[in-house]
């Protein structure tokens, strides 16, 4: 016989909306998330860079093109682009924790998330290093030979001769050197800059604002966590100028004396210390908001932001 015994109705479910998890979701282990990555993202590239046999790329852009940095560049900052994309909502603006948000706040976290992904799977031109002999970064080579996949009788087993061609996207898409020869430094540079001024002023006019009712009770440490936001974001700014001046330097000086200046400055790497530094700001302010440290945490409310 079929089994006749009633069928439970399912309890209902008390101040549960349908699109909330079955499980707790700390909005601050979310933020240090983001933090450590971008805080790793360079420190990651620096470890690589100083190995024996590994190029030390004049920019975090350019670890791009190396066999492991470039799936690390590519894979942390789709990261966090990914969660810039996804961690906020329209409908939080006005709730405890965000109560000095406005919805174009939220917008703008999602265009950086857009640009960070751009910037991402976008590379910049050139090699950003100066290989000698066959070396051969990644599999962006023109006219190859050798190896498995390229059987060539000249060629030593397990190589591949052949120029390296740094063009990947803009031959895939048709922007070749002679025709488009900015378009896609173009892209890649302007998303950097977006993303890097999206994440300044949410550092420095998102962050500091008084998010919830209980934010500057005696004992709350909102201040403290402000002036390191109001330092951090200034850094992120700064980063993004001295780089933009770089960049103007670079085109409008004459060649002789551009050649000298660009010779001087990726030769200290000062493009990967700059980026570098804009990272370490937005990682570690992202980090305090994930309260990494008790020294940053309010005393008597644990969610006041």
């Amino acid at each position: 016989m079929p089994d006749m015994r009633p069928v439970p109705e399912p309890r209902p479910e008390i101040g549960r909306a349908p699109r909330d998890l079955p499980f707790t979701l700390d909005i601050r282990r979310v933020h240090l998330a983001v933090g450590w990555v971008a805080f790793g993202l360079p420190l990651s590239l620096l470890a690589l860079g100083l190995l024996p046999q590994v190029c030390f790329y004049t920019s975090i852009s350019h670890f791009y093109f190396s066999p492991v940095g470039g799936d690390l560049f590519v894979g942390m900052l789709s990261f966090i682009g990914l969660l810039l994309l996804c961690l906020y909502s329209f409908d939080m603006t006005g709730r405890d924790g965000t109560l000095g948000w406005h919805w174009y706040d939220v917008a703008l976290i999602r265009v950086a998330g857009i640009a960070a992904l751009l910037v991402a799977f976008v590379p910049t031109r050139g090699s950003g290093c100066a290989f000698g002999g066959g070396a051969v970064p990644r599999a962006f080579v023109g006219g190859a030979e050798g190896s498995e996949d390229f059987p060539a009788p000249a060629s030593p087993p397990d190589t591949v001769a052949g120029a390296p061609s740094f063009d990947f996207w803009g031959q895939l898409l048709g922007l070749e050197r002679t025709r488009e020869p900015g378009v896609l430094d173009a892209v890649h540079y302007a998303a950097a800059g977006v993303m890097f001024l999206i994440l300044a002023y949410v550092v420095l006019w998102v962050f500091t604002r008084v998010n919830s009712d209980t934010a500057l009770r005696a004992g709350n440490r909102k201040d403290l966590r402000n002036r390191c936001y109001a330092v951090l974001g200034r850094m992120i700014l700064a980063s993004v100028a001295v780089l933009a001046v770089k960049s103007g330097l670079g085109a409008l000086l004459p060649d002789g004396a551009g050649d000298g200046f660009l010779s001087v400055w990726n030769g200290f790497r000062l493009t990967f210390v700059f980026e570098a530094l804009g990272l370490f700001a937005f990682g570690l302010a992202w980090m305090i908001k994930g309260r990494f440290l008790r020294f940053f945490e309010d005393a008597h409310h644990p969610r006041a932001a």
